[in-house]
């Protein structure tokens, strides 16, 4: 996002300076106000996404169990398969040795914050999948586990 951002920022700048000297009326006027439209949408989307970022991070570190934390990893690094959710937590129950209610109780927690999407009882048969604050969760955790074993 940085890169993304910069580069819009580059652009802006090295564009006034160029057409300081061809200034074409409308067309200028339109192209900067596109410009000037880009950079600051840019601008809200990092501020929204840094703050989202950051309240994964807290949540990360506090709110979730164990086992959450674990199944994050799990959906992130080894859920190369599409299922359900009843055939995710047949699944996870047998891989991971934990108790299919206690698989269910967990996923259930994980889909009501956000971090996955999966069908329920008004929306059976869509497989699970983690969001993308799921995703950021995922890659936060696994940067901490990382430099716990350093």
């Amino acid at each position: 996002m940085k890169n993304v951002f910069s580069a819009a920022e580059n652009l802006r700048t090295a564009f006034s300076i160029d057409l300081d000297v061809v200034r074409d009326g409308a067309k200028y006027k339109n192209i900067t106000e596109n410009i000037e439209a880009l950079y600051e949408n840019l601008i809200i989307h990092y501020k929204e996404s840094y703050a989202k970022e950051q309240a994964l991070v807290a949540a990360a570190s506090t709110s979730f169990t164990d086992k959450q934390r674990k199944l994050i990893m799990w959906l992130s690094n080894d859920y190369d398969e599409e299922m359900v959710y009843t055939v995710l937590i047949d699944r996870l129950s047998r891989d991971m040795c934990i108790p299919k209610s206690t698989v269910r109780w967990n996923l259930r927690g994980l889909r009501d914050a956000g971090l996955i999407k999966a069908g329920d009882r008004t929306n059976k048969g869509l497989n699970v999948e983690l969001t993308d604050m799921g995703r950021t969760m995922a890659d936060y955790l696994l940067s901490i586990t990382n430099t716990e074993h350093i």
